[in-house]
């Protein structure tokens, strides 16, 4: 077993850009918790430390039931550790695989809690910009906790919230991330993100992932090219209610996208208001 601060090391739960992610004990309260493990030697310059110290300046931040809380950061002569809550019901992506697709009454409940986690972030003037299924986690209730603060940013007013640095996964990025030269509201491309999460909790798989010239639709630019000439499909079991809200989200132009606010009113989500 091999101590780490207060805590014993167990089993790796996910490998992360910089290092692996394990379970953590602590040897006296006997509290489970995930360490992200951060290998110094991989920081080996400013834009990969600077993501690291952002992260951690981003969660010390954060109290919300829905987003990973941070409860310490341990620094040793190798490692950055940082401890965060452990959720101990897995990935979203896992739990959708296991049913092949989320009956609305379900998926209802964790879209709010998402869309309330999404909301919370972008009045404290943070965009996380990788809200994806492999960052969403459920705890051991099956509540939504939002993880992976790795890309998140600041932006200092509702009015000048726009960002220059592309990134993010290319099934789960705004367009405008692809086709603007220059800057993007970084608000708008959360709820993007959070419309291609809503389609693969209800169908089992993303938008727009079904161009023959591109199956993997890791090819962002012929990616782009199809979600502007392709009208979004649903399988037949999706509630028009439902349709209605993802065709408010997945819009290509951003000018045109549903804000948070309106998201939150939508009668899809009346049982969470």
């Amino acid at each position: 077993m091999v101590g780490f601060g207060p805590y014993v090391l167990l089993h790796t739960l996910g490998e992360g850009e910089f290092g692996k992610v394990k379970l953590g004990v602590h040897t006296e309260f006997g509290v489970e918790v995930a360490i992200k493990l951060i290998r110094r030697g991989s920081l080996d310059d400013e834009v990969r430390a600077s993501k690291v110290e952002r992260e951690i300046d981003v969660l010390k931040t954060l109290r919300h039931p829905n987003i990973v809380r941070m409860f310490d950061v341990i620094d040793t002569e190798k490692y950055i550790g940082i401890v965060l809550e452990f959720a101990g019901g897995g990935e979203l992506f896992d739990h959708i695989l296991a049913n092949r697709y989320l009956k609305e009454k379900d998926a209802q409940k964790l879209f709010a809690q998402l869309i309330s986690g999404v909301d919370y972030l972008h009045k404290k003037h943070i965009v996380h910009r990788d809200l994806k299924l492999e960052n969403l986690l459920l705890d051991k209730h099956r509540n939504i906790i939002i993880t992976d603060f790795g890309f998140a940013n600041r932006f200092n007013h509702a009015s000048d919230d726009l960002m220059a640095t592309s990134c993010g996964s290319p099934c789960y990025a705004a367009p405008e991330l692809v086709v603007s030269e220059g800057l993007y509201v970084g608000s708008a491309v959360d709820i993007w993100s959070c419309g291609v999460i809503l389609y693969a909790m209800l169908s089992g798989y993303l938008p727009y992932d079904d161009d023959p010239n591109n199956p993997e639709g890791d090819n962002i630019n012929l990616l782009y090219k199809y979600i502007m000439t392709t009208k979004l499909n649903f399988p037949d079991h999706i509630s028009p209610l439902a349709r209605h809200l993802l065709q408010m989200m997945l819009v290509p132009n951003p000018e045109h996208r549903c804000t948070v606010q309106e998201i939150m009113v939508h009668p899809w989500l009346s049982a969470h208001a």
